[in-house]
Protein backbone atom coordinates (compact mmCIF):
# COMPACT_ATOMS: atom_id res chain seq x y z
CA UNK A 1 0.00 0.00 0.00
CA UNK A 2 1.43 3.49 -0.77
CA UNK A 3 0.32 6.47 1.35
CA UNK A 4 0.25 10.42 -0.13
CA UNK A 5 0.10 12.90 2.71
CA UNK A 6 -0.21 16.70 1.80
CA UNK A 7 -1.04 19.42 4.51
CA UNK A 8 -1.20 22.71 3.29
CA UNK A 9 -1.48 26.18 4.97
CA UNK A 10 -3.68 28.71 3.28
CA UNK A 11 -3.31 32.51 2.57
CA UNK A 12 -4.88 34.95 4.54
CA UNK A 13 -7.52 35.92 1.22
CA UNK A 14 -7.36 34.54 -2.34
CA UNK A 15 -9.84 34.27 -4.45
CA UNK A 16 -12.29 36.24 -2.82
CA UNK A 17 -12.29 33.92 0.19
CA UNK A 18 -11.25 34.11 4.42
CA UNK A 19 -8.24 31.91 4.93
CA UNK A 20 -11.29 29.82 6.65
CA UNK A 21 -13.80 29.85 3.75
CA UNK A 22 -10.48 28.76 1.03
CA UNK A 23 -10.00 25.54 3.58
CA UNK A 24 -13.35 24.87 2.99
CA UNK A 25 -13.68 25.07 -0.50
CA UNK A 26 -10.27 23.15 -0.98
CA UNK A 27 -11.69 20.61 0.77
CA UNK A 28 -14.69 20.71 -1.09
CA UNK A 29 -13.12 20.08 -4.38
CA UNK A 30 -9.97 17.33 -2.65
CA UNK A 31 -13.66 15.33 -1.29
CA UNK A 32 -14.69 15.08 -5.04
CA UNK A 33 -11.59 13.43 -6.44
CA UNK A 34 -12.31 10.03 -5.31
CA UNK A 35 -15.59 9.38 -7.43
CA UNK A 36 -13.56 10.26 -10.27
CA UNK A 37 -10.15 8.52 -10.16
CA UNK A 38 -10.53 5.06 -9.52
CA UNK A 39 -6.82 4.37 -8.68
CA UNK A 40 -7.92 6.12 -5.26
CA UNK A 41 -8.08 3.13 -2.26
CA UNK A 42 -8.38 5.24 0.73
CA UNK A 43 -8.85 8.80 0.89
CA UNK A 44 -9.50 11.31 4.24
CA UNK A 45 -9.49 14.85 3.78
CA UNK A 46 -9.59 17.27 7.01
CA UNK A 47 -10.16 20.93 8.03
CA UNK A 48 -7.59 21.73 10.94
CA UNK A 49 -9.35 22.27 14.22
CA UNK A 50 -6.42 22.61 16.47
CA UNK A 51 -6.26 26.06 17.90
CA UNK A 52 -2.52 26.23 19.77
CA UNK A 53 0.63 27.50 18.78
CA UNK A 54 1.83 24.02 16.68
CA UNK A 55 -1.45 23.95 14.52
CA UNK A 56 0.56 25.41 11.06
CA UNK A 57 -1.63 24.03 8.74
CA UNK A 58 -5.00 23.99 7.57
CA UNK A 59 -6.02 21.00 5.45
CA UNK A 60 -5.18 17.59 5.20
CA UNK A 61 -5.00 14.90 2.84
CA UNK A 62 -4.30 11.18 3.36
CA UNK A 63 -4.88 8.75 0.80
CA UNK A 64 -3.76 5.39 -0.20
CA UNK A 65 -3.41 3.94 -3.23
CA UNK A 66 -2.46 0.09 -4.35
CA UNK A 67 1.30 0.65 -5.28
CA UNK A 68 3.67 3.63 -6.49
CA UNK A 69 2.56 3.42 -10.25
CA UNK A 70 -1.20 3.61 -9.34
CA UNK A 71 -0.50 6.65 -7.42
CA UNK A 72 1.60 8.15 -10.31
CA UNK A 73 -1.63 6.92 -12.49
CA UNK A 74 -4.00 8.74 -10.12
CA UNK A 75 -1.47 12.38 -10.65
CA UNK A 76 -2.24 12.63 -14.37
CA UNK A 77 -5.98 12.58 -14.21
CA UNK A 78 -7.16 16.20 -15.80
CA UNK A 79 -9.12 16.97 -12.99
CA UNK A 80 -6.40 16.19 -10.49
CA UNK A 81 -4.41 18.78 -12.21
CA UNK A 82 -7.82 20.77 -11.67
CA UNK A 83 -7.65 20.98 -7.86
CA UNK A 84 -3.87 21.04 -7.65
CA UNK A 85 -3.47 24.18 -9.78
CA UNK A 86 -6.43 25.53 -7.76
CA UNK A 87 -4.96 24.86 -4.29
CA UNK A 88 -1.56 26.16 -5.54
CA UNK A 89 -3.22 29.40 -6.14
CA UNK A 90 -4.14 29.50 -2.51
CA UNK A 91 -1.47 28.11 -0.62
CA UNK A 92 1.13 29.80 1.62
CA UNK A 93 2.99 26.19 2.14
CA UNK A 94 2.59 22.95 1.08
CA UNK A 95 4.51 19.99 2.50
CA UNK A 96 4.15 16.36 1.25
CA UNK A 97 5.16 12.71 2.92
CA UNK A 98 5.04 9.84 0.86
CA UNK A 99 5.67 5.99 2.40
CA UNK A 100 4.55 2.70 2.01
CA UNK A 101 3.36 0.21 4.01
Amino acid sequence: MYKHVVLWRLKEQADGKSRSELAVEVKKRLDALPAQIPEIKGYETAINIGDYGASFFDVSVVSSFENKDTFWNYTKYPVHDDVVAYIQSVQEAEHIVDYEI
